[in-house]
């Protein structure tokens, strides 16, 4: 496969301490994705950190698409004075301006098509419970649509599949 170098350590390796240690942020990760999955991003936190002192990367790249969690990431690089740039990388989008994700092979052909109005949406000019209506006129099922930080966040179900998109908010 081409691959030069490979760390695929077990949950024993990764975990001996069996998960009774762990990174807690108590604030945004209660927000949003977080909202309705307790205890998700504290996951995401360890294990990244422990692979952050495992490693010991230069720059670690994390894609906007899960905006949050870059933002958490972020938040944990700095309050523990760990010497690492993340580097946020664009959201990569098809040429419909869906966010390119392994959950859209989950859609038919017709969700597919439907799809892309999460992003259409999300970036016209109109109020946040009008962008609602919108979704829920498109035929998906709003879980938020939420302002913070100078970003709009949403994330809808279409065909029961959950997806994500966040946008930089203007002016």
């Amino acid at each position: 496969a081409g691959v030069d170098y490979l760390f695929a350590p077990d949950y024993s390796a990764m975990y001996p301490d069996g998960y009774t240690y762990k990174v807690i942020e108590t604030d945004f990760s209660r927000k949003l994705c977080g909202a309705k999955r307790p205890g998700h991003f504290d996951g995401v936190l360890t294990v990244v950190m422990k692979l952050f002192n495992i490693i010991r990367p230069q720059n670690a790249y994390f894609g906007e698409k899960d905006f949050q969690q870059y933002v958490l990431l972020d938040g944990m690089v700095k309050a523990f004075f760990m010497d690492i740039n993340l580097v946020p990388c664009p959201i990569v989008r098809e040429e419909n301006g869906l966010a390119i994700s392994s959950r859209n092979r989950k859609l038919s052909e017709k969700g597919l098509a439907a799809a892309p109005k999460l992003h259409e949406i999300l970036e016209n000019e109109s109020s946040l419970e009008q962008k609602k209506k919108e979704l829920e006129s498109s035929g998906f099922t709003v879980d938020y649509i939420t302002e913070h930080n100078g970003r709009l966040y949403a994330a809808a179900f279409l065909e029961g599949v959950r997806l994500i998109d966040n946008i930089p908010l203007k002016g």
